[in-house]
């Protein structure tokens, strides 16, 4: 039987300002299991980005209950852009996490440049790399911790399609070798599809689940070999209703 690692009860969300109050977040209720990959999809403005906000304690002004069963600081959380410092070196901007943590994760490091094919790098600057390289070291700097929930908002938006593909796949791989539970975030319901175990719908704000659907393929590898497989549309197709697309 699998572990849940966070417990989601009735959360709502309620933005208040100067003229008056805007709900976001309604009954949000949902269970993360060990070692998935969660994709929460919905329309733009729903509350994504919000309940990841929450999940990591960025905003604890909430109704509800967000239950965790691990450290709460062994959260990791890699945001759209990569966001380098351009003074440090490839192979530093990896290491700051762990450095401020006071934690040895060198030899870890280093082995996660070779494997991604960025050690050769690892002395240079931002500014020589490609999008698609910055994305590899920010998720690099992220697993420096070896979080127990990995949180990923919309970590592949700014790259280009085909670097897209590619990085997904590196991403996904990592994550699942290392079996890091992740919730990702993403507009693109191919990437959630593909990429995930679990996938969540919202609704159009204030944000409810209406519905989560397990991904059930016949050959489930990594996303670009997902996308080949012939249930892949169907997934697609009652996603895309779900979000009033078709």
């Amino acid at each position: 039987m699998r572990n849940k690692i966070l417990e989601i009860k009735k959360l709502s969300k309620t933005f208040t300002n100067k003229s008056e109050p805007l709900q976001v977040l309604n009954n949000i209720d949902l269970d993360i299991y060990e070692d998935e990959i969660i994709a929460i999809v919905g329309t733009s403005g729903c509350g994504k980005s919000t309940l990841l906000n929450l999940i990591t304690g960025l905003d604890s002004d909430y109704e509800g209950e967000i239950k965790y069963n691990f450290d709460k600081n062994n959260i990791g959380y890699m945001f759209q852009e990569p966001a380098l410092f351009p003074w440090l070196s490839i192979k530093n901007n990896a290491l700051i996490s762990s450095k401020i943590k006071k934690i040895d994760r060198e030899y870890y490091i280093d082995n996660l440049l070779k494997k991604y094919n960025l050690y050769e790098f690892k002395d240079k600057f931002p500014n020589s790399l490609s999008g698609g390289m910055k994305q590899r070291v920010s998720l690099i700097r992220t697993l420096s911790l070896k979080p127990k929930l990995l949180l990923l908002d919309e970590p592949f938006a700014a790259l280009d399609y085909q670097t897209r593909l590619k990085i997904t796949d590196d991403v996904h791989n990592l994550i699942k070798e290392n079996k890091i539970t992740t919730i990702i975030i993403t507009h693109d319901i191919s990437e959630a599809v593909s990429f995930a175990d679990r996938v969540v719908v919202l609704s159009k704000r204030p944000a409810t689940i209406k519905n989560i659907y397990e991904i059930k393929l016949n050959n489930k590898s990594n996303p670009t070999n997902n996308r080949k497989d012939e249930l892949f549309s169907s997934y697609y197709e009652i996603i895309g209703k779900d979000l009033d697309i078709f």
